[in-house]
């Protein structure tokens, strides 16, 4: 457990998150498997605070440990995470 400094204190907020596709089908395979890995991945190039300790994709969901700082809302990143992530799906796979 790796404690973080922020301006004024420290934190180690880790958090699981577990996200299903609509209606729980089974679509997380193949290409879109690897496509969501890659864009898991570049998370941490465009927010640097936030860190995904480890993620592991199945057929019907997504686990993901992430460390999200403070100064973050856990709905708003995550929000955005889905989103993004949904979007670049639609226009990859249509």
């Amino acid at each position: 457990m790796e404690i973080r400094l922020s301006s004024h204190g420290t934190y180690h907020h880790q958090f699981h998150i577990k996200w299903i596709p609509k209606y729980g089908k089974k679509v997380l395979t193949g290409k879109i498997k690897e496509f969501v890995e890659k864009r898991l991945n570049d998370i941490e190039g465009y927010q640097p605070d936030i860190e995904i300790e480890k993620h592991s994709i199945q057929k019907d969901y997504v686990h993901l440990i992430i460390i999200i700082p403070p100064k973050y809302s856990v709905s708003g990143v995550v929000g955005k995470i889905k989103s993004n992530t949904n979007r670049e799906i639609w226009r990859e796979f249509k």
